[in-house]
């Protein structure tokens, strides 16, 4: 069993190791050569020159202007200024990013290091949510923070200037306050009853509507999964603990009232400004952004067949890597090789729930929390397919929101392929080394970062 000093020296050498490689993303991926990032940059200019915050506008999106200016390689001196077509999204990360904006004269690679920052949030928030839900197991927290750490995608977004950053990061410490809300870690003791988390230490559900409300001034895409995996949290500790209706009533208005308090500030902004019921932008943001490819159009053009195989298969490869503005996909190779380890720890994963069930041995709290994350997880691809209704947007970095449930599912599933390979090789000298399995098999994700980078992302953006 690894201590808890050893396993938070490998954290470190793990956060070391992200940011390295997404330092080595954001200082050497061409200008501009990342999804949205031009339209993000200048959210954050015009929050430093002209004062909080933009409004939509026509004028814009300039689709064809767009077009000419990815297909020549965002050349030097291009006047960028009017693609602004991001204005509608919430205020914090461009709030966070101004001041680095006015110490650096603007400085694309200095706000793109800081979006590196957030990034880090998103993996230490990988690794303490596991450890609280499985505070026996820290091998399977290092590995899911290697796995948030090193998707190649992953890495390439964090190191861009877009609001996917703190999005993510928030999301990661919802997870962490949740699980703890719901009294992890605990243990079971000896004679099979359960010890949870002392209730001093647990977070006031207040907490949990402060974060939220700090989603509802970030990303529209972490609005569904933020909300649910709160409210999920206060319903489950009351069945859970069998407390009064009043304590119920009581936690879910702290929550609510500091949610919708600050995402009140910015919805009661739009309704001045674009009247009502256009609390988001969005409504405003349509109809600037015409020209975008609908959904029902390109199945009219194609066929229902063709636009789910084009959906699965481009939002399969975008979640691991298709890089720039989606233009540089990696060789098909790589894509089989980790769809052959999905499978792997697909087939692990059903072992450890049907065979292996009773060596994982949860007890109400950890079933709870991981209740938790499978609803966000589920929230998080809801809101992809409803987005998909509406306009063709096939990236898989809409579903990095669920990168931590993911990254879970990945190391629990090598834990079922450890506990079959330990009935294969029982009695064998090495065969306890097998309890680092759940982290080593994820070790060659970030060589795959580098290996992207220095051979699909460079060659190919200019």
């Amino acid at each position: 069993m690894i201590s808890r000093e050893n396993a938070t020296f490998l954290l470190g050498v793990i956060a070391v190791l992200y940011l390295g490689a997404a330092a080595l993303y954001a200082v050497n991926t061409p200008p501009w050569q990342a999804p949205d990032e031009p339209a993000h940059y200048n959210y954050v200019r015009q929050i430093v020159e002209e004062d909080c915050c933009p409004v939509n506008a026509a004028g814009d999106w300039d689709s064809a202007h767009l077009e000419t200016l990815k297909s020549e390689g965002f050349p030097e001196g291009a006047d960028l200024s009017a693609i602004q077509y991001e204005d509608h999204q919430p205020p914090l990360y461009y709030l966070l990013a101004a001041p680095v904006y006015r110490a650096t004269g603007g400085s694309l690679v200095a706000l793109r290091l800081l979006s590196v920052v957030f990034g880090l949030g998103v993996v230490l928030a990988a690794y303490y949510t596991v450890l609280r839900l499985l505070p026996e197991r820290p091998v399977l927290a290092l590995g899911a923070a290697l796995v948030a750490a090193f998707v190649p995608q992953h890495v390439a977004i964090m190191a861009s200037v877009n609001n996917d950053s703190l999005a993510e990061m928030l999301m990661g410490i919802i997870f962490v306050v949740a699980i703890t809300y719901l009294r992890n870690p605990s243990k079971r003791n000896e004679d099979g009853t359960v010890t949870p988390f002392d209730v001093s230490h647990l977070p006031h559900a207040a907490a949990l509507g402060g974060l939220v409300g700090a989603a509802y001034l970030t990303k529209m895409t972490i609005y569904l999964p933020a909300t649910l995996v709160v409210a999920a949290a206060i319903l489950l500790r009351w069945l859970v603990e069998k407390a009064p209706l009043r304590w119920l009533v009581l936690e879910g208005l702290w929550a609510a009232l500091m949610a919708a308090g600050l995402g009140s500030i910015w919805w009661a902004r739009n309704v001045i400004l674009y009247g009502w019921p256009d609390l988001f932008g969005q409504i405003a943001h349509l109809s600037v952004v015409q020209g975008q490819l609908r959904t029902a159009d390109y199945i009219a053009s194609v066929g229902t067949s063709a636009y789910v195989q084009s959906a699965l298969k481009t939002t399969y490869q975008s979640f691991w890597g298709q890089f720039g503005w989606m233009g540089v996909p990696m060789p098909p190779r790589e894509y089989i090789a980790i769809g052959a380890f999905l499978l792997i720890a697909l087939a692990g994963f059903v072992l450890l729930v049907t065979a292996y069930r009773r060596r994982l041995a949860l007890n109400v709290y950890q079933r709870a929390g991981i209740g938790v994350m499978v609803l966000g997880a589920l929230a998080t691809l809801a809101g992809y397919v409803y987005y998909n209704v509406t306009f063709v947007q096939f990236q898989g970095r809409y579903l990095f929101p669920l990168l931590i449930p993911f990254a879970l599912f990945v190391v629990l599933g090598l834990t079922g392929v450890q506990y079959i390979l330990e009935v294969w090789l029982k009695g064998r000298a090495w065969d306890r080394r097998l309890n680092w399995l759940p982290a080593i098999g994820v070790s060659w994700m970030p060589l795959l970062s580098l290996f992207a980078l220095f051979n699909y992302v460079l060659p190919n953006l200019r």
